[in-house]
């Protein structure tokens, strides 16, 4: 971990040595050298170069700040922006299926230490906020277990998380009410207590506990808030002439047609009332329907214009094998590791091919790559299109065929996800050893966006949040290599042809008839999204699963690190950092599970068929949180194995809230299982559980896990 100024110093060298990684650009390279396979060992190398390349002096941070900012929302003027996300930050587009649409202004937005605030562009294309949105707040004073009668309990008890049933009592403190059906939905608050946030600066954070529904307006209300020594919380004056009606103007029409009644009608008296907003969730054809139109384009230029009836049609991808490496022990699971590219449409600006040289590295993907347009400036309804200049993408691929498959038994294949910032090499390692002694073949691309070899362009992005966009947009790109390949591995006419998947009597080493997908960390935080565009399978295992980074991110070790310094070097106020995992999740939505989970079982998107889920999570897990797991099983209408887990070990008075119980005998659609290796309980406040042994590695490797596969 860097020191606060180290922090500062080292992150902004980034910039510096950008100019030199990007001048090392010389067109197109057709084959990129090997990098690193621990994407840690990457990162400290690009460090080092960063650290090398920069000099010593650089300027302080710039508080940048400006409470009488007239784009700021004076509503809560501790931060411009607060309370986000609001319909403040909105205007109303009868071409949306939401009619509204985000307009969040350029001089509002977070600004870096070099004073550079984040270009709004690409999240003024949403027609409203994410699903899983942190609602963020400043409640000057608050305390929190007073204010939720929590102040007497256990420790253990005295955070709202600990009782999400508590959000939902008729006099709940924080109510968000669903303004289409007036239903009041749950959710767990907390105040951020991230190491070095100063105690009077610390963010209201509510957090909900299954996904807003796709296009509907919610209203937020926070009332009888009270402060140290039970001290009552008062209304800011911009809020109190609102209540009061003196406000004037189109904002009091806002609310007094569209905010006041819809908490008039759950009984929120407004005599209590602190503060109180409302905000739209982007539709699911803003969520999806970019990566979904990227996914038809892709099938029909194979010639399959109907996903819908389930049939493998038109002609099967193009692929190669490059390579054929056999196993001579007969002990291992593994017969032979094939690999070989896949021809995938480019959606993408830059090939490829195209690369950067890193000093010591090798080639590394040119950062930057973002989805193509028919228009230089789309709106809110444009669907990237395939790049004229260079339409297609060799993807390279790698597939594990089992020893089993050499004694007539055909393998079963599995599309599989890496972790994070890995590479596909991890199908052949240590994660899908249990999948091969069974049988599978596990066969997989990079996740393009979180790949190793997208480590530069993280780092670029962590400097300047304006790039993120890029992120984004290769995630979705990532998504069409893998459905790609899975078709090629399902084709009759596909990858199943070639003598690298036949045996010496010339019969075939897997059964192309069924398809399915496994995933771990992140290959199963974006494979949750995978699974809901997926058209070849109709079964995903998610091991250690979660979705949501905005919540996933203080709460992992991995981020906590040196990602998290960098990105908390450019932008140092504690409030804003909060802000700026919002914001993020805006644009993660179109690349992880978090934009997709209602569609991942029953309600699938078009063209796409209904899935079973099992979600298979590391009590405690050091890197990917349970909290997350849990919202993403109940977004999914998952049940829980209620025996896999001592009632005294979860964090929560009741740990089936929201959940049914599994039963074995009747095939529900997604499943939550835990497995407990002993890990002390993780804190329920946003900070990473570090004590005992990480548990995220075990479920694979459990037999009990296998066996549920």
């Amino acid at each position: 971990m860097l020191g606060s100024k180290g922090a500062v110093r080292a992150a902004a060298r980034v910039v510096v040595v950008v100019a030199l990684l990007v001048g090392g650009l010389a067109g197109s390279r057709a084959e990129a050298q090997e990098l690193p396979t621990d994407p840690g060992d990457l990162l400290d190398l690009l460090l080092q170069l960063i650290g090398e390349a920069a000099p010593d002096d650089l300027p302080d941070p710039i508080d940048v700040l400006d409470p009488l900012n007239p784009a700021c929302d004076q509503l809560d003027p501790s931060r411009c922006l607060f309370p986000f996300p609001s319909d403040r930050w909105t205007v109303a587009d009868p071409a949306t299926a939401t009619g509204r649409r985000v307009a969040l202004p350029l001089l509002a937005m977070p600004r870096n230490v070099y004073g550079k605030p984040i270009d709004p562009t690409e999240w003024n294309r949403n027609d409203g906020f994410s699903p899983g949105s942190m609602l963020l707040a400043h409640v000057p004073g608050l305390d929190p277990a007073a204010t939720w009668g929590l102040d007497d309990e256990p420790a253990r008890y005295r955070d709202q998380v600990t009782d999400l049933a508590l959000s939902l009592e008729a006099d709940a403190p924080i109510v968000l009410i669903d303004a289409t059906t007036g239903e009041r939905h749950p959710f767990f608050s907390e105040l951020d207590q991230h190491p070095a946030t100063p105690a009077a600066g610390r963010t209201l954070i509510v957090r909900p506990a299954r996904n807003l529904l796709e296009g509907h307006r919610y209203v937020v209300g926070l009332r009888d808030l009270v402060g140290a020594g039970g001290a009552p919380i008062g209304a800011g004056p911009t809020f109190a002439a609102l209540l009061d009606g003196t406000a004037g103007g189109s904002r009091q029409t806002h609310y007094d047609e569209h905010i006041f009644p819809v908490l008039d009608a759950s009984g929120i008296d407004r005599d209590g009332l602190v503060l109180a907003w409302d905000l739209t969730v982007a539709s699911a054809d803003n969520l999806a329907g970019r990566a979904l139109s990227m996914r038809d384009q892709a099938f029909a230029a194979l010639g399959d214009h109907d996903l819908a009836d389930g049939v493998v049609d038109g002609s099967a991808p193009v692929t190669t094998v490059t390579g054929i490496e056999p196993v001579a022990d007969p002990d291992d699971e593994t017969a032979r590791v094939v690999r070989g590219t896949v021809t995938v449409p480019n959606f993408l600006s830059i090939p490829s091919e195209a690369t950067v040289e890193v000093p010591e590295i090798g080639d590394v993907p040119a950062p930057g790559a973002r989805l193509v347009y028919a228009s230089p400036m789309p709106g809110t309804g444009d669907r990237p299109i395939v790049n004229p200049s260079a339409p297609t993408r060799t993807v390279p691929y790698v597939c594990s065929v089992p020893r089993s498959a050499l004694s007539g038994e055909p393998a079963k294949p599995v599309l599989y996800g890496h972790g994070l910032l890995g590479s596909r090499n991890e199908a052949v390692g240590g994660s899908t050893r249990g999948l091969r002694s069974n049988g599978y073949m596990p066969c997989a691309v990079d996740w393009a966006g979180m790949a190793t070899g997208d480590l530069l362009n993280v780092a670029l992005i962590l400097q300047d949040m304006s790039l993120f966009p890029s992120l984004a947009d290769r995630a979705q790109q990532g998504f069409v290599d893998f459905l790609v390949l899975g078709r090629a591995l399902v084709h009759p006419d596909g990858m199943v042809t070639h003598t690298a998947f036949r045996g010496d009597d010339g019969s075939a080493l897997f059964d192309p008839s069924e398809l399915v997908f496994d995933g771990n960390s992140q290959g199963a935080i974006m494979g949750g999204a995978l699974t809901a565009l997926g058209v070849d399978f109709t079964r995903a295992v998610l091991g250690v699963p979660g979705m949501n980074y905005s919540t996933l991110l203080n709460r992992s070790l991995d981020w906590e690190g040196a990602y998290g310094e960098l990105a908390y070097a450019f932008y140092p106020t504690k409030a804003e950092q909060q802000l700026l995992f919002a914001l993020l999740q805006m644009l993660w939505d179109r690349g992880e599970a978090n934009g997709y989970a209602q569609h991942m079982t029953a309600d699938p998107l078009p063209g796409t068929p209904a899935k079973q889920v099992l979600l298979q999570a590391g009590y405690s897990d050091h890197q990917v949180t349970n909290l997350a797991a849990e919202v993403e099983a109940r977004t999914i209408g998952a049940t829980r194995i209620a025996s896999d887990l001592p009632v005294c070990r979860h964090w929560a008075r009741d740990p089936m809230f929201g959940f049914a119980p599994h039963d074995p005998g009747v095939a529900e659609p997604a499943v939550l299982a835990y497995f407990d290796s002993g890990t002390p309980r993780a804190p329920t406040v946003n900070r990473p559980s570090a004590r005992g042994d990480d548990p995220h590695g075990d479920p694979r490797n459990d037999p009990a896990a296998i066996a549920q596969k």
